[in-house]
C-alpha cells in the first residue's frame, strides 16, 4: 500500500482534519501519516511516496528530511460549499477582517475568497499586535480562537479542505485511480467549491465515459489488454483477467511482469494475426497489433478469443443456417470421381473457389452443378455464411422477381404489410446460386446485372438502396450464345457472369465413374453380372448422374437377389445398342436443346395426330410449349435433322416425320431426363 505523508508545525487540530480529509477518498488504499515539523530532529528521513505541505515555505523547511525533494507536493486548499453560503449574509461593501493562523495562510484565505467569486466585500488581513476598531465583522477558517474580542460578529467557514484538483494530482503521482477512488471524488467534488469548476466537470464527464468503457468491455466474450509504451497495463477486461486466471489489481503494472512465461513469446513478438496459442489447458486465438500516436508507437493493443468460445459461435450460425435452409451441405470430398476430365474440373473450382469473382458452370442436364456450387461455396472464404440456391426456371416471373429482390410495405397488393427480405439480401456475406439462369427473363436479367455491377439492390416498391456483399455462382444446361443470338439472353450479362466458367464433363465422357457411381447409389449391396455390366458400361446416359441414380432406385426395387443381371435393368437401356453421340452432339452445338428437343417432341405429337408436321403447326405447337422460334430457325433445324435422318422433311402437305433413329434419340432423351 502506498504511503501520503502530512506535514505540519505541530500536532494541531488542522493536521487531524487533514488525515481525515485525505481519508475520505482513500482510505483503505493509502496509508496516511502525520509527521510534525517541531519534532523533527537531524538525520530524520521521511521515506513516504508523496510528502504535502500546505505553504511553499515549507518546502525549504523539510526538504532535509525527505527521500527526494521530487515527492513535495504544495496543497491547494477550498472550502465547503454549506459554508460559503454564510458570507453572502454579509451586507455589500462592509469591510471584513480575514483570521487565519498566519500571515501567510491570511493572504491565501483571502485569495482563495475572491477566487471562488465572493467579491461583494472587502477583505482585510489579520496581523498580530494590530487594531483594527472599525471592522466589526471578521471571517475565519476555524480560527475562531485569534479573532480579536471587539469583533461583533465572526463567520467561521470552517477548516480549509483539500481540493479537487490536488486530489486528481494525488492520484495521478501515486497511480492508485480505481472505480471507488473515482466514485468518493465525484461525490466528494459535490460538497465543496472548486477553484476550477471546470476541471471539476471535466473529471465527472470523463469518469461516466469510463465507467461505460469498463461496462462494455467486461461485457466482452473476447479477452482485451492495453499497455502503453512503457508497457504499463491501462485496460485488461473480466474475460482477459478469467483466460489467464488472473485476480484483478493489475492496473498499472508491468505487462512483462504480470503475465507468466508461457506468454512471453506473444509479448515478443511485434505483431499477430489470429495466431493460436496454447496457455494452461486453454487454446486461444491472440491478435496483436502496435498502436500508432501522431506517427510515434504509443503502446500495444492484445484481443484474445478461446478458441472453444470461436467454434460455439461457428456452431451456432451453422445452426442458425441449417434452420433456415440456408447452408451448403457438400463439398469436394462428396464428388466421388476416377476420371482425368473430372479430376481436372475438380482441380480448376477449387482455384477458383479461393476468388470472389463470379462463376458460371456448364454442362447438361444433370451432371451435378448445384454440388459443385456448393463445394465451391464450401471451399472459400465464405464457407461460414448463408449459401442460397435458387432455381429461375422453377417460379412463375412474378414470384421470381420478388423472392430475388424483396419488396417494400404496400408494394403490392397481397404483400404482406412489413415487407420482405429478397434472397440477394439473405445471401449477404455469403454466396447466391443461380440455377437454371439461361432461363432469367429479360426484365429480370437487367435488374441482376445492376447488382453484379454495383453490388447493390432495390426492393420492389423502394426507392432505398441497399449494399450487399455477395458472391454469385450461375449455372446452365443451355447454349447461352444461341439464346444471345435469338435475344433471349443479354450479351453483357453474359461477359459479367462469365468470369470464372467451369464445364462439367457428361457422364458419357467419364465412363469409368459409372460403375463407381452407380455402386456408390446402390451403398455396394449388390454385384453384376458380365452382361449388365457390359450394357451399363456401353449406354450412353444422356441424363447423366441425375439418370444413374433412376437406375439405381429401379435397380433395388427389382433386383431379387445379391446379383443384379440383364433383367434387373430397364428395357430402354438393354435394346439400345446404338450409339447417338455424335448426333446429340451435333444438335447441342448446332441448334441447342431448346430447339432440338421439343421441335422433335412436336413432329412426333403431330405425326400421332395425323396433322401435318409442318413448319406452321410446328410453330404453333411450340407456343404451347412458351417458346417462340422464327420461321428460319424452324426451317434451318429441320433441315440439320433430314440431313442426319432424324426426321424425313417432304415437300407437301406432309410436312415432316420422325425416323427411328429419330425416336430412339428422342426417347432416350426423355428417359434420361425423366426416367
Amino acid at each position: 500500500m502506498k504511503n501520503i505523508a502530512v506535514i505540519t508545525d505541530s500536532n494541531s487540530k488542522l493536521a487531524l482534519f487533514l488525515k481525515d480529509n485525505l481519508e475520505e477518498i482513500f482510505k483503505g488504499f493509502v496509508n496516511i501519516n502525520n509527521y510534525y515539523l517541531s519534532e523533527m530532529k537531524e538525520g530524520f528521513v521521511i521515506e513516504d511516496d508523496l510528502v504535502l505541505v500546505m505553504i511553499e515555505e515549507r518546502i525549504i523547511n523539510i526538504r532535509n528530511y525527505v527521500k527526494e525533494i521530487s515527492r513535495i507536493m504544495v496543497v491547494q486548499r477550498t472550502i465547503r460549499e454549506k459554508d460559503v453560503y454564510k458570507i453572502f449574509s454579509i451586507p455589500e461593501g462592509m469591510d471584513v477582517l480575514v483570521v487565519n493562523d498566519n500571515k501567510e495562510t491570511t493572504l491565501q484565505t483571502i485569495s482563495l475568497l475572491y477566487e471562488i467569486g465572493i467579491n461583494h466585500l472587502n477583505f482585510i488581513p489579520y496581523y498580530d499586535k494590530r487594531e483594527y476598531p472599525n471592522i466589526k465583522v471578521a471571517i475565519t477558517p476555524g480560527e475562531i480562537n485569534k479573532v480579536p474580542e471587539y469583533i461583533e460578529k465572526i463567520v467561521d467557514i470552517g477548516d480549509r479542505c483539500i481540493d479537487f484538483l490536488t486530489f486528481m494530482k494525488i492520484i495521478n503521482r501515486l497511480e492508485i485511480d480505481n472505480d471507488i477512488i473515482q466514485n468518493r471524488l465525484i461525490k466528494y467534488s459535490d460538497t465543496i467549491i472548486n477553484i476550477a469548476s471546470g476541471i471539476k466537470e471535466q473529471y465527472r464527464e470523463l469518469y461516466s465515459k469510463n465507467l461505460e468503457m469498463k461496462t462494455v468491455l467486461n461485457q466482452l466474450s473476447e479477452g482485451i489488454v492495453l499497455a502503453n509504451k512503457d508497457g504499463k497495463i491501462t485496460v485488461c477486461n473480466n474475460s482477459a483477467l478469467k483466460m489467464f486466471d488472473m485476480m484483478e489489481g493489475i492496473l498499472n503494472k508491468n505487462i512483462y511482469d504480470v503475465f507468466r512465461d508461457d506468454f512471453k513469446i506473444v509479448l515478443q513478438k511485434k505483431t499477430l494475426k489470429d495466431e493460436v496459442f496454447r496457455f494452461g489447458n486453454r487454446y486461444l486465438n491472440i491478435n496483436k497489433r502496435i498502436i500508432n500516436y501522431l506517427g510515434m508507437e504509443n503502446g500495444i493493443l492484445i484481443n484474445i478469443r478461446e478458441i472453444t468460445e470461436i467454434k460455439k459461435l461457428e456452431q451456432n450460425l451453422s445452426s442458425k443456417l441449417r434452420e433456415r435452409g440456408q447452408i451448403a451441405r457438400y463439398s469436394f470430398k462428396d464428388i466421388l470421381t476416377q476420371s482425368s476430365n473430372m479430376k481436372e474440373c475438380i482441380r480448376i473450382a477449387k482455384k477458383i473457389a479461393d476468388s470472389d469473382l463470379t462463376v458460371l458452370i456448364t454442362g447438361e442436364s444433370g451432371t451435378g452443378k448445384e454440388l459443385l456450387a456448393q463445394s465451391i461455396h464450401n471451399e472459400s472464404k465464405r464457407k461460414n455464411q448463408p449459401f442460397i440456391a435458387v432455381n429461375c426456371a422453377a417460379m412463375p416471373e412474378n414470384l421470381l422477381e420478388s423472392e430475388l429482390f424483396g419488396y417494400d410495405r404496400g408494394a403490392f397488393t397481397g404483400a404482406l404489410k412489413e415487407g420482405k427480405k429478397g434472397l440477394f439480401e439473405a445471401a449477404n456475406n455469403g454466396t447466391i446460386f443461380l440455377d437454371e439462369i439461361g432461363d432469367m427473363p429479360l426484365h429480370l436479367q437487367t435488374r441482376l446485372l445492376r447488382i453484379l455491377q454495383e453490388k447493390q439492390v432495390m426492393r420492389i416498391g423502394s426507392d432505398k438502396v441497399i449494399d450487399i456483399d455477395i458472391r454469385v455462382v450461375a449455372a446452365t444446361n443451355k447454349n447461352l450464345h444461341n439464346l444471345i443470338e435469338g435475344g433471349d439472353f443479354r450479351e453483357d450479362l453474359y461477359y459479367r457472369i462469365n468470369v470464372l466458367p467451369i464445364l462439367i464433363p457428361p457422364l458419357r465422357e467419364r465412363k469409368e465413374d459409372v460403375m463407381l457411381l452407380l455402386k456408390h447409389f446402390l451403398k455396394n449391396k449388390y454385384e453384376f453380372s458380365i452382361e449388365a455390366k457390359k450394357i451399363i458400361e456401353e449406354y450412353n446416359w444422356p441424363g447423366n448422374i441425375r439418370e444413374l441414380m433412376n437406375i439405381s432406385s429401379y435397380i433395388n426395387l427389382m433386383s431379387s437377389g445379391k446379383e443384379v443381371t440383364e433383367k434387373s435393368l430397364p428395357f430402354y437401356i438393354i435394346n439400345n445398342s446404338d450409339d447417338f453421340s455424335k448426333e446429340i452432339d451435333i444438335l447441342d452445338k448446332k441448334l441447342g436443346y431448346d430447339k432440338y428437343f421439343y421441335i422433335l417432341k412436336s413432329i412426333k405429337k403431330l405425326n400421332a395426330e395425323n396433322i401435318s408436321a409442318g413448319r406452321s403447326n410446328i410453330i404453333e405447337e411450340l407456343k404451347k410449349e412458351n417458346l417462340n422460334f422464327t420461321e428460319a430457325q424452324v426451317r434451318y433445324s429441320l433441315k440439320l435433322m433430314n440431313d442426319m435422318n432424324i426426321i424425313d422433311s417432304k415437300l407437301g402437305r406432309g410436312g415432316s416425320k420422325i425416323s427411328k433413329k429419330g425416336e430412339k434419340i428422342l426417347n432416350r432423351i426423355i428417359n434420361g431426363m425423366h426416367g
